[in-house]
């Protein structure tokens, strides 16, 4: 405050000089704390809450299971920074789907966590073309995502909006923009998930991603489904080279310091058969993948395209192919966060990995 006075004054400014300096004096992060019982109070000395612990992001999805599965599964390493549970889902009529659980936000804190669930769209273009496309929709859609995560005493969001028409193209920059605006005040980040890039316009085209970049805190590159991307075709999810060549065009678009890299803890057995030709496929977490070769007695050949361990096995009339995702095709996957220095990875999906995955991520 500003004082204006008549010198006739002096002697009572000179009291009130006097009893300021018995006064302490502090930044804001020093004054007693507002009434934040149903909100939390806003982060201006830590505006952006990265894990104190280190600046390399380890984060892990949560999906299909309980608050107990979720925290049985991300008891696995302490590496494991930031957890996703698939929480937030986006809707015609209610706006936002919640199935937000405060027990799970408390035990990671504890843990030393963060938490950032998952906002899907559940890979509707209809429905989210009709929020997107209505400014009025979006807002309260942001706002009552806002007031839910300020609630439950939540880190940031994990926005993963896939399959959306390219007409919303820019409405979901500016989504991401508000939501930013909105959530920042509270010290949450957002993290955007974004396809490798690819010629579907449903499933690539439709992220700008350099304007995403700039208004998200980071952008994911999901590395994986290669496979499928393109219609289907036998091979393995996440070939190292298509991986790393992805995240080069990512970084045309993206400064590393935001960009993370997704990785698998899935494969498929690719299946055909031999009288027909004909193809199917059966997605299979690594633990599954590791007992079927222990069962079968199967020996791992490494691929040098793919960069990743083989195994295929003849059963009844049907060929079976899996391109095995284990520490070593792991690793080079971390060396390509360390290579092109980004801010880190996460992982689809927390309970289908092994513990020797673990001890690589560890030493990352």
């Amino acid at each position: 405050m500003k004082w204006r006075i008549k010198l006739k004054y002096s002697m009572m400014i000179l009291s009130i000089f006097t009893f300021a300096l018995l006064l302490p004096c502090g930044s804001p992060a020093q004054r007693p704390p507002a009434d934040t019982s149903h909100l939390k109070q806003e982060s201006k000395a830590n505006p952006q809450r990265i894990p104190k612990s280190t600046n390399r992001i380890v984060m892990g999805w949560n999906a299909f299971g309980t608050t107990d599965t979720y925290i049985e599964q991300s008891s696995i390493s302490p590496t494991l920074n930031v957890v996703s549970p698939k929480w937030f889902k986006l809707d015609a009529n209610q706006l936002v789907i919640s199935e937000a659980d405060a027990r799970y936000v408390e035990w990671a804190h504890d843990s030393g966590k963060q938490v950032w669930p998952l906002f899907g769209n559940t890979f509707d273009p209809d429905v989210t073309n009709a929020i997107l496309s209505d400014p009025i929709k979006s807002k309260k859609t942001i706002n009552r995502l806002r007031d839910i995560l300020v609630q439950n005493d939540i880190d940031g969001i994990n926005v993963d909006f896939e399959n959306m028409d390219m007409k919303n193209k820019a409405d979901y920059v500016n989504f991401i923009r508000l939501l930013k605006a909105a959530l920042q005040p509270h010290g949450m980040l957002v993290s955007v998930d974004v396809s490798r890039e690819n010629p579907d316009p449903n499933w690539s085209g439709c992220f700008d991603r350099r304007k995403l970049g700039k208004v998200a805190d980071f952008i994911i590159m999901m590395g994986y489904d290669e496979d499928i991307g393109g219609g289907g075709h036998v091979g393995s999810v996440a070939p190292l080279p298509w991986v790393e060549k992805g995240i080069q065009l990512l970084l045309n678009d993206v400064p590393a310091r935001k960009v993370m890299l997704a990785i698998p803890f899935y494969t498929r057995d690719w299946v055909t058969d031999l009288n027909s030709r004909k193809i199917h496929r059966t997605d299979l977490a690594l633990a599954d993948v590791e007992r079927i070769i222990t069962d079968k007695g199967l020996v791992k050949k490494w691929d040098p395209k793919t960069k990743q361990n083989y195994v295929e096995y003849i059963e009844g009339n049907e060929k079976h192919q899996i391109w095995v995702e284990d520490e070593n095709s792991v690793k080079l996957r971390l060396d390509i966060i360390n290579k092109y220095k980004l801010k880190g990875t996460a992982a689809w999906l927390i309970g289908q990995d092994t513990p020797e995955i673990w001890q690589v991520i560890s030493s990352f």
